[in-house]
């Protein structure tokens, strides 16, 4: 019975094997963020790579034009399943459904037994790419809106206009309407100062489209460039009162299915936090753990570079162009981003590439997306006791030891 027990340890915490171990992993990331192409039909005001306020940092068009083809996909997904990976997100600087064989990408990700998430702005989803996301079951569907009423959409998406939101609206509706139960869509907003007094408008655009969640997020900016649309202290007290009227009005804490705002107490934290006047949201938690991001998931962009985390676009560790994703996902530079990020206080030259600030020494201040991946995994290694973890340690030493000789 002992070795039974052992063998099932052994299989549902092969990834803590590998964070005990230091640098090496044992088994594929649990979630990889796949950037199907660069190219996208919004140029939301905040975004960094396609805002107008950017100017010359705006990316080039050869950038844009950067998608990955059909084929090598497939050879990813096949690789990344006998891995052990269980979740696929598609998202990144571009739109996943300008990728020219979207929905033949989305039925081979299901095919495969994935845990599918599409991060989309939705403008391009009419009612047969809806009744196709319904009949697929594809699970997650992100909606960045970044709105609540049609004249802020407008205001914040530059090329598009109230009709633009009159159509997600619409569609939103017809498919909480279609479908059974999948895909579960959550509305994304990012939020800075021209949109944040429409906080409200946004929770009421969940409700009238049925749809099952909601979540905020800080805008993280381009030095000199989108850091106009930063909150001033004036935004974040009235942002926090509104928040506060919210928690109240939707019972915040008591009836999840009525409230069902994703992180709103991290949301609320980053809009608090002394240092969000120069947008270093994280600042008061980034060294108070490790991260174990290295271990938990993986972004490939567009041009096929793979990231440790998402924002660290500027440190890639391999190309699936070039080589295997599984050599690149044990590279010594894979190994080198590992066992720096696992230190509670993070130091090194490594976190000033972090990001899109090029003056910064630590990028990780700046909100880190992977805050979730990170709390994640250290709830998961705080429960596992003395006497599993004990063990867990032995099996990393053993197999430091085998992989030595």
């Amino acid at each position: 019975m002992r070795y039974l027990n052992f063998k099932k340890i052994f299989a549902d915490y092969l990834d803590i094997v590998g964070i005990l171990d230091g640098t090496f992993a044992y088994k594929g990331p649990n979630v990889v963020q796949i950037d199907l192409t660069n190219n996208c039909n919004n140029d939301c005001i905040g975004c960094w790579c396609n805002s107008p306020l950017l100017g010359e940092k705006k990316i080039l068009p050869e950038t844009k034009r950067q998608t990955i083809p059909f084929g090598k996909i497939i050879g990813l997904l096949d690789e990344l399943c006998s891995m052990g990976t269980t979740s696929i997100y598609y998202a990144g600087g571009g739109e996943p459904f300008m990728h020219p064989q979207i929905m033949d990408i989305l039925a081979y990700t299901k095919k495969k037994g994935f845990t599918c998430y599409v991060n989309t702005n939705f403008t391009l989803v009419d009612e047969k790419i809806v009744k196709k996301l319904t009949h697929l079951k594809i699970d997650h569907l992100t909606v960045s809106v970044w709105a609540g009423s049609a004249g802020i959409y407008a205001l914040v998406h530059p090329n598009k206009n109230e009709k633009t939101f009159n159509k997600i609206k619409e569609m939103l509706v017809f498919l909480n309407r279609e479908k059974k139960k999948y895909p579960i869509v959550k509305l994304y907003n990012v939020i800075f100062n021209l949109n944040y007094h429409d906080i409200e408008h946004m929770m009421e655009l969940r409700d009238l489209t049925n749809s099952e969640s909601i979540e905020f997020t800080v805008i993280d900016t381009i030095p000199g460039k989108t850091d106009t649309l930063l909150l001033s202290e004036k935004d974040r007290y009235d942002l926090l009162q509104r928040c506060k009227k919210l928690k109240l009005a939707y019972g915040f804490g008591m009836n999840r299915e009525k409230t069902n705002i994703l992180n709103f107490e991290q949301f609320i934290r980053r809009v608090e936090n002394a240092d969000a006047k120069s947008a270093h949201y994280d600042s008061d938690i980034i060294d108070k753990l490790p991260c174990y991001v290295g271990w938990a998931f993986v972004r490939v962009l567009a041009d096929g570079s793979v990231n440790s985390c998402l924002k660290s676009h500027r440190f890639p560790v391999g190309n699936i162009h070039k080589d295997k994703f599984s050599k690149i996902w044990n590279s010594a530079l894979q190994q080198y981003f590992r066992e720096k990020t696992s230190k509670v206080k993070k130091t090194g030259n490594l976190f000033s590439l972090i990001g899109n600030d090029p003056d910064v020494t630590m990028g990780c201040y700046k909100s880190c997306d992977n805050i979730g991946h990170t709390m994640e995994m250290h709830k998961k290694i705080v429960k596992l006791g003395r006497f599993k973890k004990h063990i867990l340690g032995e099996v990393a030493h053993f197999l430091k030891t085998v992989r030595a000789t």
